[in-house]
């Protein structure tokens, strides 16, 4: 494409504005995300209509081409991440800046959407993320690597004809939404931020560019002006719901390649999508979206709260005044060669920003989001915040196994082995079970999904089928042992389908020997360090202490429902937390200063300590059952009964536990009641 083509600035100005105002009122326009895909589409076409042909011929060499890349989108992108960087250092705190820093050192690499589809949902806490927006940008480089071999490809085969390979795209681009809308029920996550799920948007592009049609005038005004009614309506029509994802992307895309190819069949200039201001926006609209999110997410992060009306107001008009700079004194000075003429040159300030930003990234994650500039006291806080699991299973096994359901997480081989499942209560507690069952030659395998025995059966992502095949995959590993570990609400109202679960898949056909059920653990503000944090940097009242009491009143219901349970089978075991976390009726916030949640609910490795003998207690019974004999209930109904209830342990004092006692009668470590530093 030699000149400039008519409307397509219109179209990227249609485009960002939609997500600028997603991001700054997001309950105004809730569709508005869907501009990215808008993006894709448009990318697809003009790298198409720019270069394919010169590519294809070789009058312009792939080198040439990323270069070209590379100073398109390099410069502008670098400043912004190197005062963001800055600016985040000064103003966000340690948990939120470790977050930062661990998608800082993917960005040069362009693998920071791989590093947000492992930190979690798109749509979940987005607003401490302020690099969250680049996710699109890495998906964009790596296709522009996909774009290199497609180039190969076609130099090798000079006789193939363009019918030809547009078939191959629409094929291509029809696989890939398949997946997309397959794997959108399951992992709406995974869909979103990869690429092979996001190939089909920028294909559709690609496609559009290679055919170079003149349409009839009428049927261009129809296309063009349909596909900006169908991008309006999946920016209205549609929220955030994962359910309708795929449809409002197939819509949007859809409606962008209309409108493209009305467009380009008009060739002629159009009253309102080249009005000069409508234009100009599309034509800073990279700066504009690299330039606002920055600006919305430390604004929000500094603020604590989302951001107003006037105060968003602010930050777009502050993004304005970024952008426009932004693209006329380093964006185009770079694409043309003003500042920096010699490629070579380009690349050597390119390698050592990227040392810069690895050598940042490295410190703050080290440092653990540079605790030290604050007091001990409120750093050990801001530390326990940070003491999360890894994601569960490694990403390299998932990658190498990607239908396995689970994953060990201890290198033990033996023939009495033990599944854990639940949700990231479950992932927070592996390593300790994992390191008891090192020690007593059991083996310990995790399950690879978030899915709480009662959930089984419910969706598609936790559905029948998956423990089925969770259930197969035991028996070839000879897993006859289950423990289960959730978050369990205080409302619990799933007896009936956890009593199915296991009666019906788990204990059926005595394809398990033990099933283990762990109570939830106390949970309360009064445990999330946040809470302490804030009292301190406040001056406002410390958390009020949690009990005992309090646990058996809050959770009732649960405590009296696992006993029910428990009675049933007797493979199925409850185990009691609690009195290793609440000790002579009081809660423990921290252990010799250290404390024992991450936040209100998760406990940290600190505070999974706490639990030692709980899981020691469950794997000697593993071990003392063998293979197929059953061990005697680690909890009876009369302790799980809970609120009311004045049995007591048989234990006497400074005796060890009987061999068959009870795992919540094994005495309680005791912990130091003290926050930290007296926090």
């Amino acid at each position: 494409m030699n000149k400039h083509m008519p409307g397509l600035d219109g179209l990227r100005a249609l485009a960002v504005v939609a997500v600028l105002l997603f991001h700054a009122f997001p309950h105004f326009l809730p569709g508005g995300f869907i501009g990215v895909d808008m993006f894709f589409v448009i990318s697809g076409y003009i790298i198409t209509k720019t270069y394919f042909n010169d590519l294809r011929s070789g009058h312009v060499s792939l080198r040439q081409f990323y270069i070209k890349r590379l100073r398109r989108l390099a410069p502008a992108y670098i400043l912004v991440l190197i005062l963001t960087t800055l600016t985040a250092y000064m103003l966000i705190n340690p948990l939120y800046l470790r977050n930062y820093a661990e998608s800082l050192m993917a960005q040069p690499f362009y693998l920071q959407n791989i590093v947000f589809w492992r930190q979690g949902d798109y749509f979940e806490a987005p607003l401490t993320k302020p690099l969250l927006h680049t996710w699109s940008l890495a998906v964009e480089e790596q296709f522009y690597l996909l774009y290199g071999l497609l180039i190969v490809f076609v130099r090798k085969r000079p006789a193939l004809t363009t019918t030809w390979l547009v078939a191959s795209i629409a094929l291509l681009a029809l696989g890939s939404f398949g997946a997309s809308y397959m794997i959108t029920q399951i992992s709406p996550k995974t869909s979103f931020f990869l690429l092979p799920t996001r190939l089909w948007e920028l294909a559709i592009g690609v496609g559009l560019g290679l055919v170079s049609w003149t349409l009839p005038v009428r049927l261009a005004q129809s296309l063009k002006w349909g596909g900006l009614a169908a991008m309006l309506a999946a920016l209205v029509l549609f929220g955030e719901t994962a359910a309708t994802q795929s449809i409002q992307a197939l819509l949007a895309c859809a409606g962008t390649g209309a409108a493209i190819l009305g467009i380009a069949s008009l060739r002629a200039p159009d009253k309102l999508l080249d009005l000069p201001a409508v234009a100009y926006i599309g034509t800073i609209s990279y700066s504009l979206y690299l330039w606002h999110w920055p600006i919305i997410s430390i604004a929000t992060i500094y603020l604590g709260h989302e951001l107003t009306v006037s105060q968003a107001l602010a930050a777009l008009a502050l993004t304005a005044i970024c952008s426009a700079p932004s693209y006329h004194y380093v964006e185009l000075p770079f694409r043309t060669g003003a500042l920096i003429k010699s490629n070579a040159a380009l690349l050597r300030s390119m390698i050592g920003t990227t040392a810069f930003f690895a050598a940042a990234a490295t410190v703050l994650i080290r440092t653990e989001g540079a605790v030290y500039r604050y007091p001990h006291r409120l750093a050990v806080l801001y530390s326990a915040e940070q003491q999360r699991s890894p994601y569960r299973c490694p990403v390299l096994y998932r990658i190498a196994h990607p239908m396995s359901e689970m994953c060990q997480r201890n290198n033990v081989k033996s023939d009495n082995n033990i599944l854990i499942v639940g949700d990231s209560h479950a992932d927070q507690l592996d390593e300790l079970i994992a390191g008891i069952g090192e020690r007593a030659q059991v083996g310990v395998f995790l399950a690879t999904r978030n899915c709480n025995l009662h959930d089984f059966g419910r969706d598609s992502y936790c559905g029948s089928s998956v423990l089925k095949k969770l259930l197969d995959e035991s028996k070839q590993r000879e897993i006859r042992n289950v423990i289960a570990i959730s978050f369990f609400k205080r409302d619990f109202a799933s007896e009936k389908q956890l009593n199915e679960v296991l009666s019906k898949a788990v204990l059926s056909e005595n394809a398990i020997d033990n099933a283990f059920i762990m109570q939830v653990v106390p949970n309360d503000r009064y445990f999330n360090p946040q809470e302490w944090i804030n009292a301190i940097e406040k001056n406002t009242e410390e958390p009020k202490v949690y009990t005992m009491r309090n646990y058996q009143a809050d959770n009732e219901k649960l405590i009296s429902s696992l006993g029910n349970i428990a009675e049933v089978d007797g493979r199925i075991r409850i185990l009691d937390p609690s009195p290793f976390i609440c000790t002579s009726d009081t809660c423990e916030f921290a252990s010799k200063g250290v404390p024992n949640y991450f936040d209100s609910h998760h406990l940290s490795p600190t505070g999974t300590q706490l639990l030692l003998p709980v899981f020691e207690e469950a794997i000697n019974a593993v071990t003392r059952s063998g293979k197929h004999a059953r061990a005697a209930p680690l909890l009876r109904k009369s302790r799980a009964v809970g609120v009311g209830s004045t049995e007591s342990c048989s234990i006497e004092p400074g005796m060890p536990p009987r061999p068959d006692a009870s795992a919540a009668c094994t005495a309680p470590r005791s912990a130091p009641r003290n926050a930290p530093d007296g926090a």
